[in-house]
């Protein structure tokens, strides 16, 4: 197949190749395969297999999500692929009461340390979680 330089939701093949990269270097990931070009099935060193969506949203609000889930319903976990990036509290909250990981890259690849990665989030300095809002 050859590499297109954006889908239909904007992630670039850079964006992709980067997380691919992450994945097969990642401590905790067994293996992984890639389908509708930004969909990873992920299975863990545990044996626990996890369904992510790679997206490149700066701001990924509820509607995206609500199209993201609708386009791709397998989807468990929605990882944003940059660092800058973030969701809005409403996007977060949805994903919580649905039982979906919501996280930016990082985030995420800190997540498949635990035991629970979908109720991973990092702390500051009091011990509060750290969203990434935007």
């Amino acid at each position: 197949m050859a590499a297109t330089p954006y889908n239909k939701w904007g992630v670039s093949y850079s964006t992709i190749a980067f997380f691919e990269q992450a994945l097969s270097k990642h401590s905790k990931v067994k293996s992984f395969s890639r389908r509708n070009d930004i969909l990873f099935d992920i299975q863990l060193i545990t044996g626990k297999e996890i369904t992510v969506l790679l997206l490149d949203e700066y701001t990924l609000g509820l509607a995206a999500v609500l199209k993201a889930l609708s386009d791709f319903p397998d989807t468990k976990y929605i990882v944003i692929g940059a660092y800058w990036n973030g969701y809005t509290k409403e996007a977060k909250e949805y994903c919580d009461e649905n039982n979906i990981g919501i996280f930016v890259i990082g985030d995420f690849f800190g997540a498949i340390h635990r035991k629970e990665p979908m109720k991973f989030y990092r702390k500051d300095s009091n011990g509060k979680p750290i969203y990434n809002y935007k």
